[in-house]
């Protein structure tokens, strides 16, 4: 089953977005890294460690600035056997979006097409 990722500057974004989808859309894996050293920030080794334990195709999400370039290096050296998908969507109803489309099986094509309506 696809899973999620995200990315965001601040601790308290990305556990409380994990949180919010891992009550709504039961089964659905989230990864998520917010902060650095217990401020704000993101960091490409943080990135690389989450990208490492996937077991399936992956959607990634981000919230500002340098969590994209972090995680597009991230994605760029990534070595696995999973597609990684970058959304261009924003975190939260971004990653609400695809988990609770995760859950009802819809397909990773489907759901980027779906997360790309979002910001037009």
């Amino acid at each position: 089953m696809t899973e999620i990722l995200i990315i965001s500057h601040s601790k308290d974004i990305a556990s409380g977005t994990k949180a919010l989808i891992e009550q709504m859309a039961e089964g659905v894996t989230v990864h998520a890294s917010g902060g650095v050293h217990g401020g704000i920030g993101t960091n490409i080794g943080q990135i690389d460690h989450m990208l490492a334990e996937v077991k399936d195709d992956t959607i990634c999400f981000f919230d500002i600035g340098s969590s994209l370039m972090n995680l597009e290096m991230a994605v760029e050296m990534y070595e696995g056997s999973h597609n990684i998908h970058i959304a261009n969507a924003p975190v939260v109803e971004g990653s609400f979006l695809a988990a609770v489309e995760i859950s009802i099986g819809t397909n990773i094509d489907d759901i980027m097409d779906k997360l790309s309506e979002m910001v037009k």
